[in-house]
Protein backbone atom coordinates (compact mmCIF):
# COMPACT_ATOMS: atom_id res chain seq x y z
CA UNK A 1 0.00 0.00 0.00
CA UNK A 2 2.63 2.27 0.69
CA UNK A 3 5.27 1.50 -2.07
CA UNK A 4 2.93 2.46 -4.91
CA UNK A 5 2.94 6.27 -3.38
CA UNK A 6 6.82 5.97 -3.07
CA UNK A 7 6.90 4.89 -6.79
CA UNK A 8 4.53 7.65 -7.91
CA UNK A 9 6.29 10.11 -6.61
CA UNK A 10 9.65 9.24 -7.51
CA UNK A 11 8.31 8.97 -11.17
CA UNK A 12 6.52 12.59 -10.65
CA UNK A 13 10.10 14.15 -10.26
CA UNK A 14 11.69 12.71 -13.32
CA UNK A 15 9.04 11.98 -16.09
CA UNK A 16 6.97 13.85 -18.00
CA UNK A 17 3.33 14.30 -16.87
CA UNK A 18 1.39 12.35 -19.88
CA UNK A 19 3.44 9.88 -18.68
CA UNK A 20 3.72 8.98 -15.22
CA UNK A 21 0.17 7.12 -14.35
CA UNK A 22 1.24 4.90 -17.58
CA UNK A 23 3.95 4.10 -16.59
CA UNK A 24 3.05 3.16 -13.02
CA UNK A 25 0.43 1.20 -14.32
CA UNK A 26 2.63 -0.65 -16.05
CA UNK A 27 5.15 -1.20 -14.08
CA UNK A 28 2.53 -2.26 -11.00
CA UNK A 29 0.56 -4.79 -13.40
CA UNK A 30 4.07 -7.07 -12.62
CA UNK A 31 3.46 -6.31 -8.97
CA UNK A 32 -0.15 -6.77 -8.41
CA UNK A 33 -0.55 -10.16 -10.99
CA UNK A 34 2.34 -12.12 -9.56
CA UNK A 35 0.25 -11.34 -6.32
CA UNK A 36 -2.74 -12.19 -7.79
CA UNK A 37 -1.36 -15.22 -8.93
CA UNK A 38 -0.42 -16.46 -5.96
CA UNK A 39 -2.70 -16.27 -3.68
CA UNK A 40 -5.98 -16.44 -6.42
CA UNK A 41 -7.58 -18.79 -3.66
CA UNK A 42 -7.89 -16.10 -1.74
CA UNK A 43 -9.49 -14.01 -4.03
CA UNK A 44 -13.04 -12.43 -2.89
CA UNK A 45 -14.81 -12.23 -6.32
CA UNK A 46 -17.85 -10.66 -4.74
CA UNK A 47 -16.04 -7.71 -3.86
CA UNK A 48 -14.00 -7.71 -7.39
CA UNK A 49 -16.75 -8.09 -9.40
CA UNK A 50 -18.64 -4.96 -7.64
CA UNK A 51 -15.43 -2.97 -7.50
CA UNK A 52 -14.99 -3.26 -11.41
CA UNK A 53 -18.59 -1.87 -11.59
CA UNK A 54 -17.94 1.20 -10.42
CA UNK A 55 -14.16 1.18 -11.74
CA UNK A 56 -15.22 1.59 -15.43
CA UNK A 57 -17.30 4.44 -15.67
CA UNK A 58 -14.68 6.18 -13.12
CA UNK A 59 -12.00 5.89 -15.35
CA UNK A 60 -13.94 6.73 -18.42
CA UNK A 61 -14.85 9.66 -17.02
CA UNK A 62 -11.36 9.86 -15.82
CA UNK A 63 -9.47 9.98 -19.25
CA UNK A 64 -11.67 12.73 -20.41
CA UNK A 65 -11.84 15.05 -17.64
CA UNK A 66 -7.48 14.16 -17.70
CA UNK A 67 -7.48 15.68 -21.01
CA UNK A 68 -9.25 19.08 -20.17
CA UNK A 69 -6.60 20.05 -17.57
CA UNK A 70 -3.16 21.31 -17.70
CA UNK A 71 -0.48 19.37 -16.94
CA UNK A 72 1.23 21.41 -14.61
CA UNK A 73 -1.91 21.52 -12.51
CA UNK A 74 -2.34 17.68 -12.66
CA UNK A 75 1.48 17.34 -11.52
CA UNK A 76 0.75 19.66 -8.82
CA UNK A 77 -2.17 17.67 -8.01
CA UNK A 78 -0.21 14.49 -7.66
CA UNK A 79 2.49 16.33 -5.08
CA UNK A 80 -0.43 17.17 -2.90
CA UNK A 81 -2.02 13.54 -2.92
CA UNK A 82 0.83 12.13 -2.05
CA UNK A 83 1.16 15.15 0.99
CA UNK A 84 -2.00 14.15 2.16
CA UNK A 85 -1.43 10.40 1.59
CA UNK A 86 1.34 10.00 4.41
CA UNK A 87 -0.45 11.76 7.04
CA UNK A 88 -3.52 9.78 5.93
CA UNK A 89 -4.60 7.76 9.02
CA UNK A 90 -4.96 4.22 9.19
CA UNK A 91 -8.75 2.50 9.54
CA UNK A 92 -8.98 0.02 12.18
CA UNK A 93 -11.18 -2.74 11.83
CA UNK A 94 -14.90 -1.24 12.71
CA UNK A 95 -18.10 -2.47 11.75
CA UNK A 96 -18.64 -4.23 8.77
CA UNK A 97 -19.79 -1.93 5.52
CA UNK A 98 -22.27 -3.25 3.10
CA UNK A 99 -20.62 -5.29 0.19
CA UNK A 100 -22.35 -2.37 -2.24
CA UNK A 101 -19.91 -0.04 -0.89
CA UNK A 102 -17.83 -1.25 -3.21
CA UNK A 103 -19.56 -0.24 -6.51
CA UNK A 104 -18.69 3.84 -5.91
CA UNK A 105 -15.41 2.74 -3.99
CA UNK A 106 -14.46 1.49 -7.50
CA UNK A 107 -15.87 4.31 -9.31
CA UNK A 108 -13.93 6.90 -7.12
CA UNK A 109 -10.77 5.07 -7.41
CA UNK A 110 -11.30 4.75 -11.05
CA UNK A 111 -11.58 8.72 -11.32
CA UNK A 112 -8.56 9.52 -9.39
CA UNK A 113 -6.62 6.53 -10.51
CA UNK A 114 -6.42 8.26 -13.77
CA UNK A 115 -4.85 11.12 -12.28
CA UNK A 116 -2.81 9.76 -9.33
CA UNK A 117 -1.94 6.23 -10.35
CA UNK A 118 -2.31 5.05 -6.79
CA UNK A 119 -5.47 4.57 -5.24
CA UNK A 120 -4.33 2.16 -2.24
CA UNK A 121 -4.46 5.26 0.34
CA UNK A 122 -8.24 5.67 -0.61
CA UNK A 123 -9.63 1.87 -1.03
CA UNK A 124 -7.69 0.65 1.61
CA UNK A 125 -9.60 1.32 4.57
CA UNK A 126 -12.94 -0.14 2.84
CA UNK A 127 -10.74 -4.03 2.81
CA UNK A 128 -10.04 -3.73 6.43
CA UNK A 129 -13.86 -2.70 6.98
CA UNK A 130 -15.25 -5.75 5.68
CA UNK A 131 -13.04 -7.69 7.32
CA UNK A 132 -10.63 -8.53 4.43
CA UNK A 133 -7.25 -9.20 5.93
CA UNK A 134 -3.74 -10.95 6.02
CA UNK A 135 -4.00 -13.45 2.48
CA UNK A 136 -7.76 -11.80 1.72
CA UNK A 137 -6.66 -8.75 1.57
CA UNK A 138 -3.03 -8.88 -0.88
CA UNK A 139 -5.64 -11.46 -2.95
CA UNK A 140 -8.33 -9.12 -3.14
CA UNK A 141 -6.81 -5.82 -3.30
CA UNK A 142 -4.31 -6.98 -5.84
CA UNK A 143 -6.85 -8.17 -7.99
CA UNK A 144 -8.72 -5.37 -8.07
CA UNK A 145 -5.58 -2.74 -8.44
CA UNK A 146 -4.41 -5.02 -11.80
CA UNK A 147 -7.88 -4.81 -13.59
CA UNK A 148 -7.77 -1.08 -12.93
CA UNK A 149 -4.20 -0.69 -14.25
CA UNK A 150 -4.60 -2.58 -17.17
CA UNK A 151 -7.53 -0.21 -17.90
CA UNK A 152 -5.59 2.93 -17.48
CA UNK A 153 -3.09 1.36 -19.80
CA UNK A 154 -5.99 0.77 -22.75
CA UNK A 155 -7.27 4.55 -21.97
CA UNK A 156 -4.39 6.38 -21.89
CA UNK A 157 -2.92 4.48 -25.22
CA UNK A 158 -6.43 5.48 -26.71
CA UNK A 159 -5.70 9.53 -26.35
CA UNK A 160 -2.28 9.20 -27.88
CA UNK A 161 -0.07 7.66 -25.01
CA UNK A 162 1.49 4.88 -25.57
CA UNK A 163 3.96 3.56 -22.31
CA UNK A 164 6.13 1.63 -25.28
CA UNK A 165 7.73 5.00 -25.59
CA UNK A 166 9.42 4.19 -22.39
CA UNK A 167 10.22 0.58 -23.19
CA UNK A 168 13.70 0.10 -22.03
CA UNK A 169 12.55 1.76 -18.63
CA UNK A 170 10.06 -0.15 -18.04
CA UNK A 171 11.57 -3.63 -18.85
CA UNK A 172 14.09 -2.74 -16.34
CA UNK A 173 11.51 -1.28 -13.61
CA UNK A 174 9.71 -4.36 -14.51
CA UNK A 175 12.46 -6.89 -13.61
CA UNK A 176 13.19 -5.09 -11.12
CA UNK A 177 10.17 -5.18 -9.19
CA UNK A 178 10.90 -9.07 -8.30
CA UNK A 179 14.04 -9.09 -6.51
CA UNK A 180 12.64 -5.79 -4.81
CA UNK A 181 9.73 -7.71 -3.11
CA UNK A 182 12.44 -9.85 -2.14
CA UNK A 183 14.75 -7.71 -0.79
CA UNK A 184 12.44 -5.66 1.05
CA UNK A 185 10.73 -8.79 2.84
CA UNK A 186 14.35 -9.49 3.99
CA UNK A 187 15.18 -5.83 5.81
CA UNK A 188 11.40 -6.15 7.11
CA UNK A 189 12.81 -8.33 9.53
CA UNK A 190 15.62 -6.36 10.75
CA UNK A 191 13.63 -3.09 11.20
CA UNK A 192 11.37 -1.56 13.00
CA UNK A 193 8.34 -0.48 12.43
CA UNK A 194 8.33 2.76 13.88
CA UNK A 195 12.27 3.11 12.06
CA UNK A 196 10.56 2.27 8.98
CA UNK A 197 7.71 4.50 9.37
CA UNK A 198 9.54 7.72 9.97
CA UNK A 199 12.00 7.24 6.89
CA UNK A 200 9.33 6.03 4.61
CA UNK A 201 7.41 9.29 5.53
CA UNK A 202 10.42 11.57 5.51
CA UNK A 203 11.49 10.21 1.99
CA UNK A 204 7.69 10.77 1.12
CA UNK A 205 7.51 14.52 2.60
CA UNK A 206 10.95 15.51 0.35
CA UNK A 207 9.62 13.78 -2.92
CA UNK A 208 6.06 15.63 -2.39
CA UNK A 209 7.97 19.04 -1.09
CA UNK A 210 9.98 19.06 -4.20
CA UNK A 211 6.75 18.41 -6.67
CA UNK A 212 4.62 20.65 -5.28
CA UNK A 213 7.51 23.64 -5.04
CA UNK A 214 8.47 23.02 -8.56
CA UNK A 215 4.97 22.99 -9.79
CA UNK A 216 4.04 26.13 -7.70
CA UNK A 217 6.99 27.84 -9.49
CA UNK A 218 5.90 27.02 -13.19
CA UNK A 219 2.56 27.96 -12.74
CA UNK A 220 3.17 31.28 -10.74
CA UNK A 221 6.24 32.45 -11.39
CA UNK A 222 7.66 30.76 -15.08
Amino acid sequence: MAGGVLFLGILASFVETTYIVPIYAAVMIVSTGSRSILFRRHINWKIASRYIIGLLPGAFLGIYVFQLLPKDIIKLSMGIFIMVAIFLPVTKKEDRLDIGIFVPVGLVAGFFGIFFGASGPFTSSFYIRQGIIKEALIATKASCALLEHILKIILFGLIGINVLAYGGTLLCLALAVIPGIYIGKRLLNKVSDRAFLIAFKVLLFCLALRIIAIQIHKIFFA
